[in-house]
């Protein structure tokens, strides 16, 4: 074989199509994916070889019929097949589906025989569960395939028909064994998330999660989802720590740790010696993407890629306040060309009249802020709010300075949130700033100003992070041709909390590192990785 490529890979090109096959079957399905979204832009010619070397400096020649490949296809190819190469031997790479950037879901297995379930991986939860066979409000009457309702793999598309949901059977897997409590019962569990709730039994039973098997891994079988029964998910493995965990579960990727010899990734894995890209790591990274026909969303169990982030940046890891969910401190989020304070004082427990007339504004504004979320919903029914926060997860100082939205205040990073949440009051003075109306849409030709955020690092460097109006107002079809825009900053019910969902991991690769307690960032490839 004359190529860069692996001597196992064999391609087939037929007219007007183009297959894939490779010895490793595991990683066909792969070259397929990266094959058909070049299709559009590369040239290919299908020759026949005629005993003799071809001369030409980008054949491709065989002892069989030859396929000759002109450029880009070539550098495109091989760039794809070493892509494969270098990650998919162990697994390592989960692809995620993108709903028009509200949700990103992947694919689980679970029980033996295993059977196939699609969840949320979720950084803003701890707990794995499915729906259950027997749910009575898991599934919508007159329900259909994802198959008939979903556009091209690459491009999701939503849709007002509800999908049908794959419902987990303890008694079709062998392996499967009930969670009792001391009495004999079958222990329960109830989860509250932004969205809803769902409560049910605990069972222990063989997981696949990517490339990783678990075995006797707990989790909930759902039985009620209402909440959860028209999303394009059968449920939600949560990636955050086993100290929010419900009923305390071990969590999958807790599991996958204990059962594996992973690495403590370097201090500086973008300058040590020692980082292999090859090895495991006790971490896992996220890749959200602007464009899932360029770039596939994908999420990267023991790992990171250094493709997925600029090439003149190293990762900014910042420690984590509470090993709880993924929280850190955030030292300030300012909005440039803007003057005055958008923070909030906290009151006194006598309050004054005034002080009366501000809480009333603040449940307006909550009661607001959720009218605007179910209208969005409308729009975006995939679109996930931000988690229901206990106040005593977190203990942060109030915030009593001078700029515009926050400092000192905590975040985390959550990719089962959709957008950016903050503090009722701050994000409506923030919006009021900006023009934007208190429903949220904006003018879509209207100039906006960045919005700074600074992190600290470990090493007490600072570092900063800009959404420009790109990056955080989201664009709507309405119609006919027509859009609509809309900010990616939402109200929630927290003091000096925010949430940093989708909309600013989308901006910035997020590599969790679980070994040494902190989550990194760097402004992630916008041609993809």
């Amino acid at each position: 074989l004359h190529t860069k490529m692996d001597a196992s890979l064999v391609l087939f090109l037929l007219a007007g199509t183009t297959t894939a096959r490779w010895a490793d079957s595991k990683q066909s399905n792969a070259l397929n994916s990266f094959l058909q979204t070049q299709k559009h832009s590369s040239k290919l010619k299908l020759t026949r070889h005629r005993a003799r070397m071809l001369e030409t400096t980008n054949s491709t020649r065989w002892s069989m019929p030859t396929i000759k490949i002109l450029e880009p296809v070539e550098d495109l190819l091989v760039a794809g097949i070493e892509k494969l190469r270098k990650h998919g031997r162990k697994g390592d790479i989960t692809y995620l589906k993108d709903y028009e950037g509200m949700l990103f879901t992947t694919e689980i297995e679970i029980g033996s025989p295993p059977k196939t379930f699609t969840v949320v991986p979720d950084t803003g939860s701890s707990n794995l569960w499915v729906m259950a066979d027997g749910c009575p409000d898991c599934e919508e009457p007159n329900c259909l395939a994802d198959s008939e309702i979903s556009g091209p793999d690459c491009k999701p598309v939503l849709s007002e028909s509800f999908p049908c949901h794959n419902l987990y059977n303890r008694v079709e897997s062998t392996t499967a064994v009930r969670i009792n409590t001391s009495l004999g019962a079958h222990e329960t569990f109830s989860i509250q998330y932004g969205s809803g709730d769902t409560s049910g039994v605990l069972t222990k039973d063989t997981v696949k999660m990517g490339n990783y098997v678990i075995e006797n891994q707990a989790f909930g079988e759902a039985q009620r989802g209402q909440t959860f029964s028209r999303m394009p998910f059968d449920g939600i493995c949560g990636l955050a720590f086993q100290s929010l965990a419900v009923r305390h579960t071990k969590p999958v990727f807790d599991n996958i740790l204990d059962a594996q010899d992973f690495l403590q990734l370097p201090s500086k894995p973008d300058e040590a010696s020692s980082y292999a890209a090859d090895a495991r790591y006790s971490c896992f990274s996220f890749f959200l993407s602007n464009d899932e026909c360029k770039a596939q969303s994908h999420l990267h169990l023991g790992n990171f890629d250094r493709d997925c982030y600029a090439k003149d940046e190293n990762l900014h890891f910042v420690p984590l306040s509470s090993k709880t969910y993924w929280a850190f401190t955030v030292k300030s989020i300012t909005v440039e060309n803007t003057e005055g304070d958008a923070t909030e004082e906290k009151i006194p427990e006598k309050q004054s009249v005034q002080q009366q007339d501000k809480v009333q504004e603040g449940e307006t504004l909550l009661k607001k802020a959720e009218e605007v979320f179910t209208k969005l919903r409308k729009i975006y029914p995939n679109m996930l709010p931000p988690k229901h926060v206990s106040p005593e997860v977190f203990k942060t100082a109030r915030n009593k300075s001078s700029m515009s939205l926050c400092k000192g205040c905590t975040a985390i990073a959550d990719s089962g949130t959709s957008l950016i949440a903050g503090p009722s009051g701050i994000i409506g003075k923030f919006h009021e700033k900006l023009g934007i109306g208190q429903d949220g849409f904006v003018e879509c030709e209207a100039e906006l100003p960045d919005v700074n955020v600074v992190l600290e690092n470990e090493h007490g460097v600072d570092r900063t992070f800009t959404l420009t109006k790109k990056d955080y107002i989201l664009r709507l079809d309405a119609g006919k041709g027509t859009e609509r825009c809309v900010s990616g900053f939402m109200r929630m019910d927290m003091e000096d909390f925010w949430i940093f969902g989708d909309v600013f991991m989308r901006k910035f690769y997020s590599v969790f590192d679980y070994g040494n307690a902190r989550v990194g960032f760097a402004t992630a490839n916008s041609d993809g990785c």
